[in-house]
């Protein structure tokens, strides 16, 4: 990485990427995430994402952010069970040596436009503590304080994230998205509902 400006290339992750993305996500836990959690949390975390890469790509859409034709960025969404106009942000990440570089949001654009023109127009996501801010930057925000649960008996405090409406800004990227039909911005879902599909997804992951 130089101090020349360098080119985010975002595009639909292949089989082929599932251990670089595995790599970068736990990177990123074990160095980002060191302020807010202890290490044993941070190791059963990116554990969760080891074990789980080969389904990244079954439901929703996955995308990965290239430098230099290096992976330096992850991330995706995945259909609510429940609920056909909403989606799940997931494991997005950015490796260390490459954050503040614009990388994340660019994953995000991806990610919100592919969600939008699935007709996924209401966005959830488990945020880490550190990655709280990110998202609200974004437009997301804060529902409720959870318990997320990493398997073998352990589990980490997040925080429930809703966004509704246009997804983020963004330049086509490349023509590998369809054009999005932005949604109209609706009023914030009611808390009731929202703690209904977290329970929900809290449920299915446990179970995993």
């Amino acid at each position: 990485m130089t101090g020349v400006p360098e080119e985010i290339v975002v595009r639909p992750a292949a089989d082929a990427d599932l251990d670089t993305i595995a790599a970068v996500q736990e990177a990123a836990i074990l160095a980002l995430g060191a302020g807010a959690y202890a290490r044993d949390q941070l190791e059963a975390w990116a554990r969760v994402g080891i074990e789980t890469r080969h389904c990244l790509l079954g439901q929703g859409s996955f995308f990965v952010a290239q430098i230099h034709r290096e992976i330096v960025g992850v991330g995706g969404w995945s259909p609510d069970s429940g609920d056909r106009s909403a989606a799940w942000i997931r494991y997005v990440f950015v490796r260390p040596d490459a954050v503040r570089k614009g990388i994340g949001r660019q994953v995000m654009v991806a990610v919100e436009a592919s969600a939008s023109a699935a007709g996924r127009s209401v966005l959830h996501v488990w945020s880490s503590l550190n990655a709280v801010g990110f998202y609200q930057a974004l437009g997301y925000r804060r529902r409720r304080a959870v318990r997320v649960p990493l398997g073998r008996g352990m589990e980490m405090s997040g925080m429930h994230m809703v966004k509704r409406g246009p997804p983020i800004p963004g330049k086509q990227l490349r023509g590998m998205l369809p054009k999005p039909e932005h949604p109209a911005t609706i009023e914030e879902m009611d808390d009731a509902i929202a703690q209904e599909t977290s329970e929900r997804y809290l449920r299915s992951t446990s179970k995993s």
